[in-house]
Parts: C-alpha cells; structure tokens; sequence
C-alpha cells in the first residue's frame, strides 16, 4: 500500500468565525462599541480589556452571548486558543441560538485538535441548520483525521452540494473520495478541474504533485506539479519547503526527508492506546494509535492495535490498512497477517483472506490451518 501523505490544505474551510451584530448603548454597550473600534483597527490588546470589562456590566444573556463570541474571535487572533474556547463555550451556554456560537466553538476546537468536542459542536450547528456547508465541511475534515473515509467523503460532498464553486471544499472532496475509492484518475481529473476553475489555487497542484509521486510513482508528473505549486504559492506557501526537497528527491539529488522519532511518545500513546481498547472505546483508542505514529513511524504495534480497534468499530477497511502498515514494517509479523486476513473475510474478500492465510502458514502452521478452515467454512454460509 502506498504512503499516502497528502495534504489537507482547506483554504476557505479555515475560521470563518461568526459575527453578531454589535449592541446599543446601555450599561456596558459603551464599552463593547469601543471594543469593536479598536478592534477593526486592529488594537487587540486594547480590544480584548473593552470587552472584558464590557461583559462585567452587560446585563441580558443574549448581548453577553454576542460579547463572549467576540471576545473568543480576538483572543484567537491573539493566539490564545484555550481561552478562546472557553469564551466560545461561554458564549454557547448564554444563547439558544445554536448555528453561530456553536460554529465559532467547533471551529475553534477543530483547529486546536481536540476533534470530539468539535465533532459534538459541529452537530449542534447542523441540527439547527443543516445546509451550514463550513459546519458540514469540517466534519468531514475531522473525518479524514480518523481515517474514516467514507464518512468523510459523504460530508464533503454535502459541503460542496452547497457551495460547488468552492475550490477548498472540491480539494477536500478529492482527497476523501481518492483515500475511500482508491480511483486516482477520478482525483486527478477533479484536481485538475479545481485548477481550470481557479488557476491560483495552489494546494490543488500540491495534491496532483503527491498523487503523481506518492500513489502513482510517476516522477516526471510529480516535478512538474510540485514546480507548479512552487510558482503559485509563492514564498509563503505553506508546503513549498516539502515541495523543494520532494523535486530534490526526485531528481535523484537528495534522499527523502524523514520525520524526527519520539520512542518514548510514541510508546506512552500504545499503552494509553491499549487501556481504551480494552474499555471498549475503540474510537478514542485509534486516536492515540494515530499519535504514536506520528511520534514514531517505525511503531508496528501502533499500526496492529489501530487494525484491532478498527475491527471492533467494524471498519473492516480501515483494520486491513492498519495491518498491513504494520506488515510493511516486519513481514514477519504473524499476528498482524492473522489479523489481516480475518478483515479481508469480514469483506467478503476470499482469494486475499486466503492469500494472507497461506503466507501466515510460513511461520504459524498450525494457527493458519485453523484460519484456512475457518474461511472455507464462512464462504458455506
């Protein structure tokens, strides 16, 4: 299975936080005016005093609700992510209005990475309004995050039902259809159409780039969008350092980049890993699966246990990729070839499940004769 390191660039799918309308000017009104002087002006600090003496006088939870929510826009600017979702959390709890406090929040928990309480906000929005197209948009994002690709392609393509001409929204659509139909043509043909449409839109060219390089290994392809992308992002494009040493690699002048490790990490997140599986939360347990490979990718256990909670979940795909990452990394691992074998069953893939029973035979006779009987049975049923 090739490595799929593709980028989730999301352009317009960003903080597009959402604004009440601004208050009159009884007690604490004054203040909040000033505070929205200072910030159009971009005097954040001075901003950020304003609103928090404005909310220590407003009464009424609706304009406090509206005050909160500004409050967390500036204090996101300024960097400060946790406080800022709490204000946004503040803001939640003072309004029945459920579309825009409740945006800012998973948006903003979205970003921060804490990708379950954002998914719960997120809900909250489209159970009010379930057009939200940036609501349903980051869900799908969130999605990909968990490698759950099929979810993620049914969000985005709801996302971009509603906004169609939205380069970011179709980036992302052509990432999650490529990683849950595997169809490359179909990726390449929807990114090059992002680009038809909007010829500036670089993170399209990234993706067509590491679709050629990383999916299809065809080099002179790859050169030529990650040059591509180079040109249209400029200096401050956000790959452009990945791009350079990927052109590098390619021509045969430098070896691939590899990620620092964190043993230590990587092995703290197994175990927090394996005390979730074991409580039969299998979800929670992939995500600390997912952070020990990024800690270490050399971690074949992170990539077994991730195939093990995937089962449980019923993700059959997904525990089949898992397994054979970890396969990848020892081709020996009998354990992950068991376990391979019963995801292919569980999709009704006989000739792979039997395969991957018969290299298991290599080293585990017996425990591959009782697999190979097992799949001759379930195919009777």
């Amino acid at each position: 299975m090739k490595n799929k390191k593709l980028v989730m660039m999301s352009g317009g799918l960003c903080l597009l936080f959402a604004l009440f309308l601004g208050c009159g000017e009884r007690s604490g009104e004054k203040e909040y005016s000033k505070a929205m002087d200072s910030w159009r002006s971009g005097d954040l600090v001075r901003a950020r005093t304003l609103l928090e003496k404005s909310i220590r006088k407003l009464s009424g939870n609706e304009k406090k609700s509206e005050a909160y929510n500004q409050l967390g826009i500036i204090l996101w600017q300024l960097q400060e992510s946790d406080a800022s979702i709490e204000a946004f959390g503040k803001s939640c709890g003072l309004t029945d209005e459920m579309s825009g406090a409740n945006l800012n929040l998973g948006l903003a928990l979205f970003q921060a990475g804490r990708t379950d309480e954002a998914e719960v906000a997120l809900n909250n929005v489209l159970g009010a309004e379930p057009g939200n197209a940036t609501a349903r948009a980051t869900i799908g994002l969130i999605e990909m995050r968990k490698k759950n690709w099929s979810k993620a392609a049914q969000e985005t393509t709801a996302a971009v039902r509603t906004q169609p001409r939205d380069p970011a929204g179709q980036n992302a659509l052509a990432l999650a259809e490529l990683h849950a139909n595997r169809n490359t043509e179909a990726a390449i043909a929807r990114l090059k159409q992002i680009l038809s449409a909007n010829p500036g839109y670089a993170p399209a060219a990234y993706n067509l780039a590491v679709v050629y390089d990383q999916w299809l290994g065809n080099k002179s392809a790859a050169q030529g969008w990650y040059n591509q992308y180079i040109q249209k992002a400029g200096t401050d494009g956000s790959h452009v350092k990945a791009a350079q040493s990927a052109i590098a690699r390619l021509a045969g002048n430098a070896p691939a980049i590899r990620p620092s490790t964190n043993p230590d990490d990587a092995a703290r997140y197994i175990a927090e890993g394996t005390t979730l599986h074991t409580a039969k939360k299998y979800s929670e347990a992939v995500a600390q699966y997912e952070k020990a490979i990024q800690a270490d990718p050399s971690q074949k256990n992170a990539y077994y246990n991730m195939g093990l909670s995937y089962y449980e979940l019923k993700k059959y795909p997904d525990a089949a990729r898992a397994c054979q990452d970890a396969l990848k990394l020892d081709p020996g691992f009998a354990n992950a070839r068991y376990m391979l074998a019963l995801a292919y069953v569980q999709q009704r893939s006989w000739a792979d499940a039997e395969r991957e029973a018969k290299t298991l035979g290599k080293t585990d006779t017996a425990r591959a004769e009782g697999l190979l009987k097992y799949i001759s049975d379930i195919r009777k049923r």
